[in-house]
């Protein structure tokens, strides 16, 4: 293990784990995934470019001075995270082909007395769902902004920090995602919703865009947008103040637009922000124990 750690950062380690999880998973349930071969070549070429990068940029761990090697060094697990999540379209219906959207909904009809999707009909118009819509694709840059910040004011330790719990968010949603798959409020309860969103201007765009770029990935519990989000918030209040007031608003109006746009079950944002509380509190030991140390 020392000689991992003397390579490998807290972020390279998450990044690492997380794929090979995903190879376990496909050599366990490989009868159902007809490319598994692709996924084990395709984990292990990505595990052995996180080491190889992680060596070569070794010395700069002693002289972390803005360098190309040093972006990619400290950017790579971001670019991975989207590519990661697509995968996911493939591999979940074949390693747990099970949907749970009807247990997901009768908790919120429980708790609630109605479905509330259906229930925010009454408060539903094109202004608001255009807003809400808008709203909703800043979960793709409030982590970048943050990022973008701590990078810009040299604070390369917060920003190493900050890249271990965002890559350590993204893959626990992952998993989650994986052990409980769910489409969403938006089909599972169509019949029971008496009219379809409208927007004004840029709703339809933006919506399809994104059902194009995500396709049905079954991944609604936890709620990631709200995770995300509420990471990015408490560590920008710790960080950099007044970049957590430049986001509170777009992060607050993320979270709500969740449920308002039929994407998620008030649930899975319960289990959203537990998530969060779970990473908060286990992030600084846990980083600790891979092998750094938040400054």
């Amino acid at each position: 293990m020392s000689g991992i750690r003397r390579y490998l950062n807290p972020a390279d380690l998450a990044t690492a784990g997380y794929l090979s999880v995903i190879v376990i998973l496909s050599i366990i349930f490989s009868h159902r995934i007809p490319l598994w071969w692709v996924i084990w070549i395709g984990h292990g070429f990505a595990i052995a470019l996180i080491f190889m990068i992680a060596k070569i940029s070794q010395p700069l761990a002693t002289n972390p001075e803005p360098s190309r090697l040093f972006f990619i060094r400290s950017w790579y697990p971001v670019a991975l995270i989207p590519l990661v999540y697509k995968e996911l379209e493939y591999l979940i219906p074949r390693i747990h082909p099970r949907d749970y959207d009807h247990e997901l909904a009768a908790i919120d009809y429980a708790i609630f007395g109605a479905h509330p999707t259906v229930w925010l009909e009454r408060v539903t118009w094109p202004a608001l769902t255009e807003i809400f819509q808008l709203s909703y694709t800043t979960y793709y840059f409030l982590p970048l902004i943050l990022g973008a910040v701590l990078w810009r004011r040299r604070e390369f330790d917060r920003f190493q920090f900050l890249l271990f719990v965002i890559v350590l968010g993204f893959y626990l949603s992952y998993l989650g995602y994986i052990a409980v798959p769910a489409i969403g409020p938006r089909f599972i309860l169509a019949s029971e919703q008496t009219f379809p969103l409208t927007g004004l201007l840029f709703f339809d765009f933006i919506r399809s865009t994104l059902d194009r770029a995500e396709g049905i990935t079954r991944d609604c519990f936890p709620s990631g947008h709200t995770e995300l989000t509420l990471l990015v918030l408490y560590y920008s209040y710790s960080f950099h103040r007044r970049t957590f007031w430049l986001l509170l608003a777009p992060g607050s109006l993320l979270i709500i637009s969740t449920v308002y746009l039929r994407y998620h079950y008030v649930i899975d944002v319960f289990a959203g922000a537990l998530l969060t509380l779970l990473i908060i509190a286990m992030a600084k030991p846990l980083y600790r124990l891979m092998g750094d140390e938040e400054r």
